[in-house]
């Protein structure tokens, strides 16, 4: 499970606080949970290149997706834009073309996503207090979907 987002830049911050979240919950020894913050794109490269693959990869991440702050949704693969697919932003989880790559080669592929509030313009840590209600449902919730991954390999 990777939890992507910057912590400095408001509910961008999400996926960082549920990666922590599950850290605090001792996730079993099989589930493996990365605060990948800002460096996602480092880490999906480095499973796209190397070996062994893992048999599953959740990405927990901040998505606007028009939904009210706070809800949590499951976002298809196929529905996140390839347009600059380089970046990392709120609008887009990491590296989508590496996640595509990742899943053409095998690899279980869900995103758990959270809407956020409006992100600030400024660098502004914390997340908002709907975003914050979200985290500890969105830890228990990417404990289930991992433990289906595993019970499917």
């Amino acid at each position: 499970m990777l939890g992507c987002g910057n912590p400095l830049v408001g509910d961008d911050g999400f996926g960082p606080a549920v990666a922590e979240q599950l850290l605090s919950m001792h996730p079993p020894k099989d589930i493996c949970v990365i605060n990948a913050g800002t460096g996602s794109r480092t880490i999906l490269f480095n499973l796209v290149t190397g070996e062994p693959r893992p048999g599953g990869i959740i990405i927990v991440d901040a998505l606007d997706a028009g939904k009210p702050p706070g809800v949590l949704f499951e976002a298809p693969l196929e529905s996140l834009s390839l347009e600059k697919a380089e970046d990392f932003n709120v609008h887009m989880t990491p590296a989508s073309n590496m996640l595509l790559k990742l899943r053409d080669m095998g690899v279980q592929i869900k995103i758990l996503a959270c809407q956020p509030a409006p992100l600030p313009g400024r660098i502004q840590p914390g997340l908002s207090g709907q975003v914050q209600a979200a985290v500890e449902p969105a830890a228990k919730r990417a404990l289930v979907m991992a433990s289906d991954m595993l019970s499917k390999r």
